[in-house]
């Protein structure tokens, strides 16, 4: 069973550091219900040719179950770059 918003206490409201959010848009499709931002989410205007940049991730499910998924996914995802990029830095692996 999926957690409803007034069931949340205050500390399900973040997860892993994410901010986690709950909005049913007036859309046919309910897998955009709940949203998270990571920690490190910045967006910022480079003008017209570039437009909006952003960094760190938003996720978005039907549940809150399928949110905190999505969370733990985007951060395998994002442990195993940094450890890439660390590997190669020093230049261990390969």
């Amino acid at each position: 069973m999926s957690a409803k918003p007034s069931e949340l206490t205050c500390d399900q409201w973040v997860y892993r550091g994410w901010q986690i959010g709950f909005d049913m848009p007036p859309i046919p499709s309910r897998d955009f219900d709940w949203s998270a931002t990571s920690p490190n989410y910045d967006a910022s205007y480079e003008g017209e040719e570039d437009g909006w940049i952003a960094s760190g991730g938003i996720v978005h499910a039907a549940t809150y179950e399928e949110l905190l998924a999505e969370i733990d996914a985007w951060e395998a995802v994002a442990e195993e770059e940094e450890a890439e990029n660390v590997n190669g830095q020093f230049g261990v692996g390969s």
